[in-house]
């Protein structure tokens, strides 16, 4: 219960928002019970709460069954809650992000870019970190596994928020561990 999901980027636009609510809604699909919290200070929520207008109960916003929180004051008991941290803190990380079960750090992969994706691993260097790579074009895929780390996880792009099917098999590798299997 309450198993906190933190999802950072490496730098702004490498798709934190969009993986997390992808992963709360896939949580949701597929069994689960989870909510999104914000802790972007880039206030991405409360732009998608102006656009869809969801129903408010309490602290929560619920849009297609789903709830989304603004602050940190949760309504009730989730499987799963998704924080999304927005850029990864420099110097410092934050708290939301070193406190979390499952860290997940998005980034991206165009060869510009990667002294930044280099930069917050070493931020994260003592705390186990998913590293998701997205918008990965097909000639860099190798190359990131073979030569920068084996254990990055290539994931799609996905240009819909609440999308439960987009990066399924990232997903399920995230949280695999918390999953109870019938034994009968």
């Amino acid at each position: 219960m309450n198993i906190r999901i933190a999802v950072a980027g490496s730098d702004r636009r490498v798709g934190v928002t969009t993986t997390a609510m992808n992963l709360v809604y896939w949580l949701n699909e597929h069994g689960g019970d989870a909510c999104y919290l914000e802790a972007n200070t880039s206030k991405h929520l409360a732009h998608i709460i102006q656009l869809f207008e969801p129903e408010k109960a309490g602290n929560a916003y619920t849009l297609e069954n789903v709830d989304f929180y603004l602050t940190p004051e949760i309504n009730r008991d989730y499987n799963f809650i998704v924080t999304d941290c927005g850029v990864i803190g420099d110097p410092k990380l934050q708290e939301s992000f070193i406190n979390a079960d499952v860290r997940l750090l998005c980034g991206s992969a165009m060869p510009y870019e990667l002294p930044v994706l280099y930069r917050a691993l070493e931020r994260c260097y003592d705390l186990p970190v998913h590293v998701v790579v997205l918008f990965v074009p097909d000639n860099l895929k190798q190359y990131l596994l073979q030569m920068i780390n084996k254990n990055i996880i290539l994931g799609d792009s996905s240009h819909d928020l609440f999308d439960s099917n987009a990066n399924s098999q990232l997903y399920y590798r995230l949280i695999k561990e918390y999953i109870l299997l019938d034994r009968n």
